[in-house]
């Protein structure tokens, strides 16, 4: 016990000593709420219902203290096995950890369609056109890459093993490879898709026009759900509400993009189209998109055993919330 308590303390002190968490005075113990520790895996705009539901107090009207910490995604799958951490934003990530056996399980959805647009050089006119070319992605094997992967195939025609040539580079790696032109095209998310349209590259194909994909949310272990309902959900609550608002007020939500990613008003509003098209309306995701996320995931694993559904998800507090709110 001494020793995970000591773990626990150098961890989190790693955290602090690295920025990693957002707001450092809200990892204290105020008395204002019961604290919760949120992993996140970056501070894209997909996070965006997250870091709303914070800075606009929604988890404090639940009587949620909320820290905020930033963390790779394998990182905060341990950290999550560990209780390091109580929740998870890298949902796959945390899916992927599920069907090789951990205990993990998604609460809620954020996004239930992929905010990525395949972005390339001008001189691109379709996906065909990317035969013998490079493209990029974050990471090889995730997500990004099985959203190429798709796009080449269904769109283009194209053997992504054989006709492309796909690298794993950071989102400004592969803004500067766009520009320089050692690359021909790019995997980005918002606000960078944005930034480089107005740079004069083309966003060729947004994914969640041809994929049905959810690709954000919020998992916590078995343990969690068991012994603390009530928590997850206030913090199911309030990303519902977050989810909400942001749906229905787009002038303050860009407002609130331009101000807290220091980006200018055009590209704020340009940002907030692209992920309110994929973003949740009410925190779920269709049967089908979830099952499409499962397969992809096995298939990459090479997984050949049958996982179902409620091996991974488990929405049953969402639907509690939802019919308190009166969403149907």
């Amino acid at each position: 016990m001494k020793t995970a308590k000591k773990n626990s303390i150098l961890l989190l002190a790693t955290f602090v000593l690295y920025g990693f968490i957002t707001d450092p005075v809200g990892a204290q113990t105020t008395g204002a709420g019961e604290k919760a520790i949120l992993g996140v895996p970056s501070p894209a705009l997909s996070m965006l219902p997250v870091f709303f539901a914070q800075d606009r107090g929604l988890f404090k009207k639940e009587g949620i203290e909320p820290v905020i910490v930033h963390m790779g995604g394998r990182l905060q799958a341990l950290a999550l096995a560990s209780a390091e951490i109580d929740y998870t934003a890298s949902v796959e990530t945390a899916l992927r950890a599920a069907i090789q056996g951990m205990p993990f399980k998604v609460v809620v959805y954020t996004s239930a369609k992929m905010s990525v647009s395949l972005v390339t050089t001008p001189e691109i006119k379709s996906v065909a056109d990317l035969r013998g070319r490079a493209i990029a992605v974050t990471s090889l094997g995730g997500g990004l890459e099985y959203a190429l992967r798709e796009i080449l195939a269904k769109l283009g025609g194209l053997n992504p093993d054989r006709e492309v040539r796909i690298v794993a580079l950071s989102m400004t790696d592969q803004m500067l490879g766009l520009t320089s032109g050692s690359l021909q095209g790019a995997m980005l998310v918002p606000p960078f898709d944005a930034i480089m349209a107005k740079k004069g590259f083309k966003s060729l194909v947004f994914a969640g026009d041809i994929m049905d994909f959810p690709q954000g949310g919020l998992a916590t272990t078995d343990k969690k759900i068991k012994e603390r309902p009530s928590q997850v959900k206030k913090i199911v609550r309030a990303i519902v509400n977050s989810l909400i608002h942001i749906r229905e007020n787009r002038d303050e939500l860009v407002s609130y993009i331009a101000n807290r990613w220091k980006i200018d008003h055009d590209l704020a509003s340009a940002s907030y189209e692209v992920m309110v098209r994929s973003f949740s309306r009410d925190g779920t995701a269709s049967s089908r998109s979830i099952q499409n996320v499962i397969d992809s995931t096995r298939a990459r694993l090479k997984i050949e055993r049958p996982t179902a559904v409620s091996d991974l998800i488990n929405l049953s507090l969402l639907e509690e919330v939802r019919r308190e709110m009166g969403i149907k």
